[in-house]
């Protein structure tokens, strides 16, 4: 009896070794050499190498990737990232993070269960099926460790998973907090890089008072681009429109991949001159052929939502006038070989 529960011991100790002893470093969200995943179902990818520190591939990651469009971190701001791994597998998590024009944005994070600070353009781990994690988001690296200037920009997230079951099912969220100073806490959905469009709308409130809107818009085309913003009053007559500055393209990147654009955060009472009308109103944000990833989000008081933002087109267009959405552009920039992430810290 007590040989087989050696061997029952045994088997458990080799089985959680093949976990993690293949890279050495972490869960295992990569399938085998032998039988890389399907990830056609994920907009016709193909899967991704994944690496141990010799550069040896260990074997084979699906995933899928977007944009938070606005980060706020510092002078009374913070933001978190959060995520968990479906119940089917691991997932790698990648998060990078880039200032208003789409360039390297050094920030202090905290992660896992330590309270150790870490300081730089890129964080990354890897998770165990169930296992959740939030990264949070302190400020600008330069400003620390008081963080009183509120540092802006965008995340870029990658999830590779070892199937495309698992991609499919992964779902991040950004959440803004002001407290302890304002009662504020609001989460935001991802931008994935396949659903991306040229014009959105949402409907809000903005009084001027007690009820404020802002938005933000960020440039997912691989030009330059400027977008107009309209506002129709609650019998669907134009009230005012604005022009937001230009924002940078995607960038360019020698292996045919793009990087980031620029992203542009501000009142809409600022962005719209006319005087917002009253009560309910519809924002529409119209790039005319240059795609976007729109947020929009509602002060009221002591409580604040991100608004649902919806698909649109440009007024007076047919409904068949529209672009089919584009495909995602910055497939190269995840399909690899990319090196095995270790395991969240605990």
């Amino acid at each position: 009896m007590r040989n087989k529960s050696l061997l029952l011991f045994a088997l458990i100790i080799l089985a959680a070794a093949s976990l993690y002893s293949a890279a050495g470093n972490g869960p295992v969200y990569w399938s085998p050499v032998a039988s890389p995943p399907d990830c056609t179902a994920l907009g016709g990818e193909s899967p991704v190498a994944i690496t141990d520190s010799s550069g040896a591939t260990l074997g084979y990651s699906c995933y899928v990737s977007g944009t938070f469009v606005w980060l706020a971190a510092g002078g009374g701001w913070g933001s978190s990232i959060r995520v968990a791994a479906p119940a089917s597998a691991a997932i790698g998590v990648d998060y990078s993070f880039y200032d208003a024009s789409g360039n390297d944005l050094k920030l202090d994070t905290t992660s896992g269960g330590g309270a150790s600070t870490s300081s730089g353009n890129e964080v990354n781990f890897a998770l165990s099926a169930d296992q959740p994690a939030e990264v949070d988001l302190l400020g600008a690296t330069s400003g620390a460790p008081g963080y009183g200037a509120t540092a802006t920009g965008s995340v870029y997230a990658v999830f590779y998973c070892p199937d495309e079951t698992t991609c499919g099912n992964v779902l991040p969220q950004l959440l803004y907090s002001a407290l302890p100073t304002t009662p504020w806490s609001l989460s935001v959905p991802i931008a994935w890089d396949t659903a991306l469009w040229t014009q959105w709308s949402a409907e809000g409130i903005d009084d001027g008072g007690a009820n404020r809107i802002s938005l933000a818009i960020y440039n997912e085309d691989i030009t330059a681009a400027s977008y107009t913003v309209s506002v129709y009053d609650s019998t669907g007559s134009l009230a005012g429109t604005g022009t937001t500055p230009t924002l940078p393209p995607l960038q360019s990147f020698a292996d045919g991949s793009y990087g980031e654009g620029g992203t542009y955060g501000t009142l809409l009472s600022d962005l719209v001159p006319a005087s917002l009308p009253s009560g309910i109103f519809k924002i529409l944000i119209d790039g005319g052929t240059k795609y976007s990833a729109v947020e929009v989000l509602q002060f009221s008081g002591p409580a604040a939502t991100a608004l649902q933002v919806a698909y649109d087109t440009t007024p007076g267009a047919s409904p068949g006038a529209a672009a089919l959405r584009r495909p995602n552009l910055r497939r190269a920039r995840a399909s690899g070989p990319k090196p095995a992430f270790r395991a969240l810290a605990k």
